[in-house]
C-alpha cells in the first residue's frame, strides 16, 4: 500500500466498523473512537511496509489489542480507587504516636547499621538512586550494593522485633 487514496479508502471503509468493535469489548464511544483513530494514525506511519491484503486484519487485531490494554488500565484505576477508599476511611484510625515511636526505632536501627551499609541503605532509600548509581560510585557490584541492602532490612527488622 502506498498511496493516499488507497489510505482513504481504508479509512471511510473501516472507521464505522472498527468503532462498532471496539465499542462492543470496551463499552465507551468516546474511548473507542480513539482507540480507531489511534489505530488509524498507526497504520498511517507505516501505510508503506504493510501489505494491501493483511491491513484489515490488521487494524482489527490493533483495535482488539488496544482495547484490551483500555480495559486493564480502566482495572487499575478502579483498583487505585477502591485502595485510596479504604485508606482514607482508615485514615481516622491511624495512632500518629505509634507510627512517630515506630519511626524513632527505625532509625535507631539505621544509627546502628555498619558504615558502608548504612551509607547503602540512604543512598537507596533515602536520596532514592538506582542500585547501579550507587555502585558506581562506591566502587562496589551491583549485587554488593543488594547484600548491603539485604543485610540493613535484616538488621533493621531484627532490632525492632527484639524491642517489641
Amino acid at each position: 500500500m502506498n498511496d493516499l487514496s488507497d489510505f482513504d479508502i481504508l479509512f471511510k471503509e473501516y472507521y464505522i466498523p472498527l468503532s462498532s468493535f471496539a465499542h462492543s469489548l470496551i463499552d465507551d464511544w468516546e474511548a473507542s473512537r480513539d482507540i480507531v483513530s489511534d489505530a488509524f494514525e498507526h497504520v498511517w506511519k507505516n501505510f508503506a511496509k504493510l501489505e494491501k491484503s493483511t491491513v484489515k486484519s490488521y487494524l482489527f487485531l490493533y483495535v482488539k489489542n488496544r482495547s484490551i490494554d483500555y480495559l486493564r488500565h480502566q482495572d487499575i484505576r478502579h483498583n487505585y480507587a477502591e485502595l485510596f477508599l479504604k485508606l482514607e476511611a482508615n485514615y481516622a484510625e491511624i495512632n500518629f504516636d505509634e507510627q512517630d515511636e515506630r519511626i524513632l526505632k527505625i532509625k535507631k536501627a539505621i544509627e546502628c547499621l555498619p558504615p558502608q551499609t548504612r551509607h547503602v541503605l540512604e543512598e537507596c532509600y533515602l536520596r532514592e538512586k538506582k542500585y547501579k548509581e550507587v555502585a558506581a560510585e562506591m566502587g562496589f557490584s551491583i549485587g554488593a550494593v543488594q547484600k548491603h541492602i539485604v543485610k540493613a532490612l535484616r538488621i533493621i527488622r531484627e532490632k525492632i522485633a527484639k524491642e517489641k
